[in-house]
């Protein structure tokens, strides 16, 4: 059997051991292709991470001079800002010359879709994951109207929906882990979308409850505006509370992050900051829960299945619940505020019986809603 020439086309990249959920997603899908095809990746990015997986790639550097003349180009041309902060004009010119090698062209996200050549006749599959533009209405919603950030959002969201309705029709199939994206939107009835869940991988259950746990977990890119808000509440409006109840309860912090960041969130006593770390293992242990208290988010949260996938027991604000496929305060505890969420954080702490089960359902439910071969036999589908 012929392997088919598959290359994968990704803004940033996809080697990084930062966490974020699209370079995991990105991740799993170039090691799934990469076994039983000809796979190759291109991708532009100010480093070139470390290569974990054999396959072979096209690195292009992007500097800062690079990312601001994207910048004053894209404003110029009245388009995301996005697309020319992220532009290549290298990995641009190789899609032109060497498209016509392989059978199907997988592009990573909105962004990579200004690199789809006009006179490419293979199958052209966009992986948005997440719709971009809905991400932004919350965005929006999130800044005061006195906040200056809140209008260049608000012009940026306006490029964004207008560069995905105008994109979409170039594409066979686009990608998305949830279709609930799509919901009041006016391409709720595109019929090109296809709902991949995320995909993770299951590890060991080494969750076990003592009543000496007392960290509680967050995991995520922090140099994301959602994820730095979340801590933020958190460490401000949450843990003083459970200080009160418990005063050795403990807010660990892992993801990429500025040092000033670093340096503001670690001035609050009991909260440490780790940035990226390869294996959680060590912090699951003696973890209370991990959280997902993002206000601002679209598809389905990686932090809440990473959690999940070491069967540690998660609480889930319900904007970040309502796009999984989970039971509510089965399989997720969810709360609606901040009261909901300490008592949720109370549970678990003191109670053996409700933290137990909630691990155990989540553990389960993960291996049977999220397993590879069964989100892959929809992807080698539609490939």
């Amino acid at each position: 059997m012929n392997k088919k020439k598959i290359l994968f086309v990704s803004t940033r990249s996809p080697f990084s051991n930062i966490f974020s959920g699209d370079r995991q997603r990105a991740k799993e899908i170039i090691g799934h292709f990469n076994k039983k095809n000809n796979l190759e990746v291109v991708y532009s990015d100010n480093f070139k991470g470390k290569k974990n997986l054999k396959v072979k790639h096209f690195f292009f550097k992007r500097n800062l001079l690079d990312r601001i003349f994207g910048l004053v180009n894209s404003l110029l041309k009245l388009e995301p800002l996005q697309l020319g902060f992220f532009y290549s004009k290298k990995v641009d010119n190789f899609l032109k010359l060497n498209h016509h090698r392989y059978h199907t062209i997988i592009f990573h996200l909105i962004r990579s879709a200004q690199y789809l050549p006009k006179n490419f006749h293979g199958k052209k599959i966009l992986e948005m994951t997440d719709l971009m533009s809905k991400n932004y209405d919350q965005i929006v919603d999130s800044y005061s109207k006195f906040n200056l950030l809140k209008y260049i959002y608000i012009l940026e969201k306006h490029f964004v929906k207008k560069y995905e309705i105008n994109s979409l029709k170039n594409f066979d199939k686009i990608v998305l882990a949830s279709k609930n994206d799509l919901k009041k939107t006016e391409l709720k009835n595109y019929k090109k979308f296809v709902e991949i869940p995320n995909i993770v991988k299951v590890n060991n259950n080494i969750y076990n409850f003592k009543n000496s746990n007392k960290k509680i977990l967050f995991i995520g890119n922090l140099n994301y505006l959602p994820n730095r808000k979340a801590c933020k509440n958190f460490m401000e409006k949450i843990l003083p509370e459970i200080n009160k109840i418990y005063p050795d309860i403990e807010f660990h912090i892992i993801g990429e992050i500025k040092i000033q960041d670093k340096f503001f969130f670690e001035k609050v006593d009991r909260v440490h900051v780790h940035g990226p770390l390869k294996k959680l293992d060590n912090l699951i242990k003696g973890a209370i829960c991990g959280i997902c208290n993002v206000e601002i988010a679209t598809g389905t949260q990686m932090k809440m299945l990473t959690y999940m996938s070491y069967g540690l027991p998660c609480i889930s604000s319900y904007l970040s619940f309502k796009n999984t496929a989970f039971m509510k305060n089965k399989e997720i505890l969810v709360y609606s505020n901040n009261l909901e969420f300490i008592k949720k954080i109370q549970i678990l702490k003191e109670n053996k019986n409700m933290s137990t089960k909630i691990s155990y359902n989540s553990y389960s439910a993960l291996k049977k809603k999220y397993n590879h071969s069964k989100v892959f036999n929809i992807y080698n589908k539609i490939i």
